[in-house]
């Protein structure tokens, strides 16, 4: 049984426990053998004394542990430990189960040698257990798959390397998250936990679950997987809370049981009549003849002594009346691992589910679908303090870095899991606690980039000793701030990629206005663009920032690579004076000549003198009023063409060379309509008259043409645009613009069209007192619009940017927002950066920012959402895969958690939209996708924050920038399909970006350093390096992911000893997925099931077949084909559609030859 565990005495010197304590002496027993035994033919009442200790809400973390400000919650979380441990060593009976490691640490690591002795003998001796056991008790809705992963692997591995086998957790705890993913049940599953117990589901299907006794099921994971992703789920009679009247803590007013005989006060006889009849009820609703009764709650047991001195009676006294009685009952301390062995050994034949507890409502207008967006800021920064994690493990290791760098590792590790917290990431907590969690989040990021730097340093000079050439600083660049770049004449960018496949990534380093150059490790010059930054942008309130431009380029990225450019501003150059130069070869000897080069190898803008820079225009400005001055050589009657001519324009922005009417002249022929033009062009900026002068103010207006002036301006009169649209286009796709607001119409495929018109719009907040289901209001849980159609924003265009790197449209409303739909060169996707708010309440009412995606997709009230970044669920617009659904909330009713993607689909197309951070999105109308994207709400929803969903910064209300990727994919072309997935986990973990002075470091130097690093070879195609990480001196955790659907050739093989460039891996061993346990020691728990489950339950919910499986079509229980070979061979391993693997690696570094 022992020696299943990965064991590894490792960590700070004052927590290491001595091996003899941690293996049970003669007589004692943990885990399941410490149970009481259930007795067959009696009522087996299992009493489960428990706290619920949130990772910070209504306090910070430290508020919590230490019990302070106590005027907004009486809780310490370090007197519940002590008094707990107290009283159990009173009485070997009592037990006791405790769920955050992050507390507990926090607690173990101050704790002396006598109390630590006694904890050991408690945890050997079952007395007490640890459940759940990651660093928090997570949310499932906003949380990530990887981030999970990460926080239960290093909650249970400072539980297993303190406790050994008895601290090993059996069943997970998510008895307080607002909803349940079915990506987190095939975790749990993966990690070989045997059962799950939850406290919140949505009221409707409770109902209906009590009603026909499928309060307890095996519930399927993934349909992938098959029957290695069940895992055993049971729903809490009343929540996590005792029964009504037994709450015997300093927190309630319950009575407490008096057994005084003497005593006027005495009501042992009452007390156990009313809680005989309480669980003599529940047990009406389970399967077996077993009931759990959680006795504890919210911090509850900071007096521990109150509720064992009641709870002893309890036990007692009952037992005692049920003997007298012959009632059949029997009461006794219990675990959730008891409980569930108990259930178990009962044998029942239980129902099967295969969706997900999403959403989740508490009553008929409180749907809790308003925290999938609530605080979308810190949303942001917990993905962005995810890709940091990563990058820094990948580096520890392929750098091969001091083992003391695990301390500032294991520090983000630790703010990383207390950000997975269901109050954390979801946005539920109070202001000063959502402050507090990105202070632990940013600490610990500028803490742990120390080892990304000496990574860098040591890539770059090939020795760690050296001194650093760079200091490799973060920016904000989702602000578009970065001081370095802004104050540096020459400076470098290092890029991390942190997947195992080569990367075209747009980079865009805020920077003054310039000009630049751009060289990359091979010393060749490559294209880049400045764009200029909108002002909405310049003027977020928290920018302290004097860019007023980005360098744009593509970056080409290796596997786990390290790249670094080099950029210099230089100065522009000098300009040529066309008024003094020859000019016998400057005009084209025939008119058309011209039009055709026009056409074919330049875009032509006529511009608005505003566009240009004045101060290197015709147009010198005379004084502060920024007038434009003709010179005294152009007059009404003689004005130059300012045009965007790519051959003739510096690499500035806006700066336009000398190119005036003459040169349009044919000397010999005919003007064929260039008169015509300069009397367009005239009108332009003078009008027709003096008085009608026009300012196209950096908008696309364009003279007035019909047709047939358009066509004679036309090399091919067939092809004529109309300037009332523009079109953005690159190698993959067409976009077609309409000029007067900015937004996309159609999306333009080689192979087909999609309208899409992208609008943003917002819902307004309902508001009352919360007395009732009637007077609900929008907070920081619950949407709950006021209409159930949405208010919309008018745009206008607001200037393009057009160059060799990236397109840009931009419109911009009344309402405080800004799109920017961007088109990169080489990119099979489009961007939608959005800028939203202040969100304007001057009208004293909360507003809910959407962005709806339009389009003529046929897709018939169905849409698919992601389930924790990995999965995709098929959601039907007013309906439930489990129960008949009642709705009185139509639009709240029907939100879903999207943490990194939403998809519409038919036959044809299929619209992608990837997110940039956990929001919520639906469907309501056919072919719309809807995401949620900033909320600003000025009541609270009395679920307990006690605070409205305000956010403010300086006074106004917060700013959001977003970014959504939008694909348009085939739905029947499998590499599509493919590389969909492939660009999700692209999008999730996103290149890392570092700036450096290089003043003192010129490029003659820069180059000869080794500005190019590769860390792995590129995975096969479906293959995900999902964990790279230290573990233990000359060991490495690896999971590898197979992220492909189930096919004939999912099934994909790697070679460890082909896998990496600086690393030899020399062993293996597998484990399960949080690594706490070798994968040959797991044993599947096996369960009676009382219907089949459907071979795909995407393919059967709201079709012909049955989600229960009454169509028999049903996939084989593992998931796979029998005739597959997924035997591996030594270091050769194969991975099953949907797997991830866990190993831990034997490895030598190799240095790499410099």
């Amino acid at each position: 049984m022992f020696s299943c565990i990965l064991l590894s005495i490792v960590g700070i010197a004052s927590a290491t426990p001595l091996v003899d304590e941690i293996y049970p002496r003669r007589g004692e027993k943990c885990g399941y053998e410490s149970c009481t035994q259930a007795e067959p033919g009696l009522l087996n009442v299992h009493i489960v004394p428990h706290t619920h200790d949130d990772v910070g809400w209504l306090k910070t973390v430290d508020q919590y542990y230490y019990g302070s400000r106590n005027n907004i919650q009486k809780a310490g979380v370090q007197y519940i430990l002590d008094s707990v441990v107290q009283e159990l060593w009173q009485d070997p009976k009592r037990r006791f189960i405790y769920v955050e490691t992050a507390f507990f640490w926090k607690w173990w690591v101050r704790q002396g040698d006598d109390i630590r002795h006694k904890v050991h003998t408690l945890v050997r001796q079952g007395r007490l257990q640890f459940v759940g056991g990651a660093w928090s008790m997570n949310d499932e809705a906003a949380s990530h798959y990887q981030s999970t992963i990460d926080q239960f692997t290093w909650g249970l591995r400072k539980l297993n390397e303190t406790f050994g086998p008895c601290g090993m957790p059996r069943v997970g705890w998510q008895i307080d998250p607002f909803g349940h993913s079915r990506e987190f049940a095939s975790l749990l599953a993966a990690m070989g936990y045997d059962g799950l117990f939850l406290g919140r589901i949505d009221y409707q299907d409770k109902g209906a679950r009590l009603s026909q006794k499928r309060m307890e099921m095996i519930w399927r994971g993934d349909d992938n997987l098959g029957n290695s992703s069940d895992l055993f789920t049971g729903v809490l009679f009343n929540t996590y809370s005792p029964p009504p009247g037994f709450c015997f803590d300093v927190l309630c007013d319950d009575e407490p049981i008096i057994d005084d005989p003497d005593s006027p006060m005495f009501n042992v006889d009452a007390r156990i009549v009313k809680f005989l009849a309480y669980v003599t009820k529940q047990a009406l609703y389970y399967r077996t003849n077993n009931v759990i009764l959680t006795m504890g709650g919210d911090f509850t047991y900071q007096n521990a002594d109150m509720w064992y001195k009641n709870l002893d009676k309890l036990i007692e006294y009952t037992n005692i009346k049920a003997a007298k009685d012959g009632l059949n009952i029997k009461l006794f301390y219990s675990t959730p691992d008891c409980y569930l062995k108990a259930v178990k050994d009962a044998n029942p034949i239980l129902p099967t589910k295969q969706d997900d507890f999403f959403p989740y409502a508490s009553d008929p207008t409180a749907y809790w679908t308003g925290y999938f967006t609530s605080r979308p800021t810190t949303k942001y920064f917990e993905r962005q303090g995810n890709a940091y994690l990563q990058m820094v493990k990948h580096l520890q290791v392929l750098g091969d870095l001091e083992e003391h760098n695990k301390f500032v590792l294991n520090e983000l590790k630790s703010a990383m899991g207390v950000m997975q917290h269901h109050d954390a990431i979801t946005g539920t907590e109070k202001q000063h606690v959502a402050h507090d969690y990105e202070r632990l989040l940013n600490a610990a990021i500028e803490d742990s980039t120390l080892i990304a730097r000496q990574a860098f340093n040591k890539i770059a000079q090939g020795d760690s000793t050296k001194l650093p050439l760079f200091a490799y600083e973060r920016c904000k660049l989702n602000e578009s701030s970065c001081p370095v770049a802004e104050t540096s004449k020459q400076f470098v960018v290092t890029i991390y990629n942190p997947v195992a496949w080569d990367v075209k990534a747009p980079i865009r380093i805020p920077v003054k206005d310039g000009t630049y150059e751009v060289y990359a490790p091979n010393a060749a010059k490559i294209t880049s663009q400045l764009v200029d930054i909108p002002q909405t942008i310049r003027n977020i309130p928290t920018r302290k920032s004097e860019a007023t431009h980005e360098i744009v380029f593509i970056a080409k990225l290796h596997p786990m690579g390290v790249k670094s450019f080099f950029i210099k501003k230089v100065s522009p150059k000098v300009k040529r004076d066309t008024r003094k130069s020859e000019r016998k070869n400057d005009y084209y000897v025939n008119i058309n000549d011209y039009w055709k080069n026009i056409r074919y190898k330049t875009n032509i803008d006529i511009k608005n003198i505003d566009d240009t820079d004045v101060k290197d225009s015709y147009f010198p400005i005379r004084d502060i009023t920024d007038i434009p001055v003709l010179p005294e050589r152009y007059t009404k009657d003689n004005i130059p063409i300012l045009v965007d001519y790519h051959d003739n324009i510096d690499k500035k922005v806006n700066i336009v060379k000398d190119i005036d009417i003459d040169l349009l002249k044919d000397k010999e022929l005919p003007d064929y309509g260039v008169e015509q033009l300069e009397k367009i062009i005239k009108e332009v900026y003078f009008g027709k008259n003096e008085a009608e002068g026009r300012s196209l103010d950096k908008k696309w207006h364009y003279p007035t043409l019909n047709e047939d002036e358009m066509r004679m301006l036309s090399d091919e009169p067939k092809v004529v645009e109309r300037f009332d649209e523009f079109y953005m286009e690159n190698e993959y796709m067409k976009l077609r613009i309409d000029n007067r607001t900015g937004q996309i119409t159609h999306m333009i495929l080689p192979d087909r069209t999609t309208n899409l018109n992208i609008q943003i719009y917002y819902w307004t907040g309902c508001y009352g007192d919360n007395t009732n289901t009637s007077q609900r209001s929008s907070g920081a849980y619950i949407f709950r619009p006021q209409t159930k159609i949405p208010y919309d924003i008018t745009y206008t265009s607001n200037g393009t940017v057009k160059g060799p790197v990236v397109t840009e449209i931009r419109a911009i409303s009344d309402q405080n927002t800004l799109t920017t739909f961007r088109l990169y060169k080489g990119l099979n996707y489009f961007e939608h950066d959005f800028v939203i708010g202040p969100i304007n309440v001057d009208d004293n009412v909360g507003k809910e920012f959407i962005v709806r995606y339009e389009t003529n997709i046929n897709n018939k009230n169905v849409f698919y959402t992601d389930s924790n970044g990995r999965q995709m669920l098929k959601r039907v617009l007013n309906k439930r895969a489990d129960w008949n659904l009642t709705l009185e909330e139509p639009v709240a009713g029907n939100y879903y958690p999207v943490t990194n993607e939403i998809t519409i689909e038919d036959d044809n197309t299929k619209i992608a939209v990837l997110t940039d951070r956990s929001v919520g999105g639906t469907s309501l109308n056919n072919g719309e996708l809807e995401i949620m994207v900033h909320r600003r709400l000025l009541h609270d929803d009395a679920f307990g924050v006690g605070e409205a969903l305000n956010e403010t910064v300086n006074g106004k209300g917060l700013i959001v920038r977003g970014n959504h990727r939008i694909y348009n994919i085939d739905p029947s072309n499998r590499d599509e399909i493919i590389n969909e997935r492939k660009n999700v986990i692209e999008n999730h973990l996103k290149p890392i970006v570092f700036v450096s002075n290089s003043d003192s470091t010129p490029y003659e130097i820069w180059i000869n350093l080794n500005n190019c690093f590769k860390g792995v070879k590129p995975l096969p195609l479906g293959l995900h390096l999902l964990t790279l990480e230290p573990w233990n001196p000359n060991q490495v955790l690896i999971r590898i992911e197979n992220y492909l659907e189930k096919s004939d050739k999912s099934t994909v093989e790697l070679d460890f000893t082909d896998m990496f460039n600086n690393l030899n891996v020399k062993s293996i061993k597998e484990a399960t997925l949080s690594a706490n346990k070798w994968l040959d020691d797991a044993e599947k728990w096996i369960w009676n099931r009382e219907n089949d489950f459907a071979d795909s339950f995407n393919e059967a919910y709201n079709s012909d077949d049955s989600v229960d499986g009454d169509d028999k079509k049903l996939r084989n229980d593992d998931g796979i084909k029998n005739n597959d070979d997924l035997r591996d061979d030594g270091l050769k391993i194969k991975l099953r559609a949907k797997q991830i693997r866990t190993f831990i690696a034997d490895y030598e570094y190799i240095p790499p030859v410099v």
